[in-house]
């Protein structure tokens, strides 16, 4: 058995983190929540974090760019003054070509949010409310045309899982299926 000096380990440890560092270094994040990353292939990589806007905690996202200067964009509005988490689940995904949906559950809000963020003029959507309670444990996934949201509710047992569909990118969201 061949073994590996502690410094190669650490070394390849380092450098693999590097790419994440690369945005997260030139931005002021100092989140009380999870910072969530997505990589994408063609459109590459964003955070999503809980950010201190004037006084209230509210939900952030960032590009990365050529420069590793990123515009900050302020998805949701309103937040809490308290200094925890607010934030119960938030998931990103690569909205065609032209930008990223983001969802959130919100314990703030006592809401699931859902927002539209354009890859280019990096601005959002207002933010709609989806579900009037906190959800959590979100996936979002496309199928022929459809893109769907899965989500559970603090209020149902862990087994619940609900579904909401959306056939025009995410503009207008409808049916709400329930799976055991």
């Amino acid at each position: 058995m061949r073994k590996i000096p502690l410094l190669k380990i650490w070394m390849l440890l380092v450098l693999s983190l590097l790419p994440c560092l690369s945005i997260a270094e030139n931005l002021p994040i100092n989140s009380l929540c999870p910072v969530q990353t997505l990589q994408h292939p063609q459109a590459g990589k964003v955070l999503i974090w809980q950010h201190h806007f004037d006084g209230v905690f509210d939900l952030a996202m960032a590009p990365e760019t050529p420069s590793g200067v990123a515009p900050i964009i302020r998805l949701s509005f309103g937040g809490s003054k308290e200094p925890v988490c607010h934030f119960s689940s938030v998931v990103v995904h690569k909205g065609g070509n032209w930008g990223w949906h983001v969802a959130w559950g919100s314990k703030a809000k006592t809401s699931l949010m859902v927002v539209r963020v354009d890859g280019e003029a990096w601005v959002s959507s207002i933010p709609k409310k989806l579900v009037s309670q906190t959800a959590y444990a979100l996936a979002f996934s496309e199928k022929d045309g459809i893109l769907m949201l899965d989500y559970h509710l603090l209020s149902d047992s862990a087994s619940l899982k609900h579904t909401m569909t959306s056939s025009d990118e995410g503009r207008n969201w409808d049916t709400v299926d329930l799976h055991q």
